[in-house]
């Protein structure tokens, strides 16, 4: 597909992609320069660049977000789109380490430069949080003596979150096995300690993983699914140490439907589960409040007991395996 993005002038805009004016969709201007524009496949795309009128510079730098997040990756570019798009912590000292293979939630990771990350102001108080996140614990890891990879699977399919089922739990899979395969020729990873970890939609990629078959299944030693999104699961399959870590008060990742997931598989007796009283989604991001209403019905927050509890189940869950 060729996609062309529209962008109107200062006080020009309109909330609606579809209308009259050039830049909208369906204008006499787009209709007309369809017929002059010869896209490879086929297919023409235009996509109105909704702006505010507060500054050029960010409106460059939107645009630029934009386009990165235009085309989501076919399956046969996948490993090289990984290789390409992955956060790598590498821990001081000797190698090679013991590595995790780290799966993001829905939110998305974090842009390294503040500015960037600032010029979407549309992104939720939560979803900021979460995207710093999973930096900050793979950081965590790090320093305790852990290489990770954390793979920013939302660049690779050209989203910038996912929160509305963009990136389905069975595609975090792929990711997963892609990634794991890749792990083992680097030289600073101990190929006979790979794990996994994934936090919330990445959880439930983990979670999809262990319903195989999987090649990557020899390879990896242990995973770990921080509040999961276990809804519409399949049963688990795969024989492996998993470590699951839930809030008993998660009104996103209800801890009761991975309990009646653990509870149907043939591998239960492999899943160690663990729910904290009273702790929400999100109980282990230490920059958020006790309680952050994302709608009437959904929740995240810091719980401190909570928190510290399952970086200790973490860590000895590593060692151990």
């Amino acid at each position: 597909m060729t996609t062309i993005i529209t962008v109107h002038g200062t006080n020009a805009g309109d909330e609606s992609d579809t209308g009259v004016q050039w830049w909208q969709q369906g204008s006499e201007f787009q209709n007309k320069l369809s017929e002059y524009v010869e896209a490879p496949d086929g297919r023409l795309e235009f996509k109105p660049f909704h702006w505010g009128g507060n500054g050029m510079k960010r409106v460059l730098i939107a645009i630029a977000l934009t386009l990165l997040f235009l085309t989501p990756a076919h399956s046969e570019e996948l490993p090289d789109l990984i290789i390409q798009h992955h956060f790598e912590f590498i821990p001081s000292g000797d190698g090679p380490f013991p590595t995790l293979v780290a799966m993001p939630g829905c939110s998305g990771i974090a842009f390294t430069d503040a500015a960037v990350e600032a010029a979407h102001p549309d992104l939720r108080e939560d979803d900021r949080l979460f995207r710093r996140h999973y930096l900050q614990m793979s950081e965590r890891l790090s320093n305790h003596g852990f290489a990770v990879l954390l793979i920013n699977v939302h660049a690779v399919e050209g989203v910038l979150t996912a929160c509305g089922g963009e990136i389905e739990a069975e595609r975090i899979a792929a990711y997963i096995d892609e990634s794991i395969g890749w792990a083992q020729t680097l030289s600073f990873v101990d190929p006979m300690q790979l794990h996994v970890i994934g936090w919330s939609m990445g959880g439930g990629g983990v979670m999809a993983w262990l319903h195989g078959p999987r090649s990557s299944a020899p390879a990896v030693n242990s995973l770990i699914a921080v509040y999961p999104a276990c809804r519409g699961r399949e049963d688990l399959t795969i024989s492996a140490p998993v470590l699951m870590l839930l809030g008993g008060a998660d009104d996103i990742a209800e801890p009761s439907v991975c309990k009646a997931l653990v509870e149907r598989s043939p591998i239960q007796a492999s899943i160690s589960t663990h729910i904290y009283p009273g702790a929400r989604h999100g109980f282990d991001i230490v920059d958020a409040p006790p309680m952050l209403a994302i709608n009437d019905s959904m929740s995240v927050g810091y719980h401190k007991d909570a928190a510290e509890a399952a970086w200790l189940e973490i860590l000895s869950f590593l060692e151990q395996e």
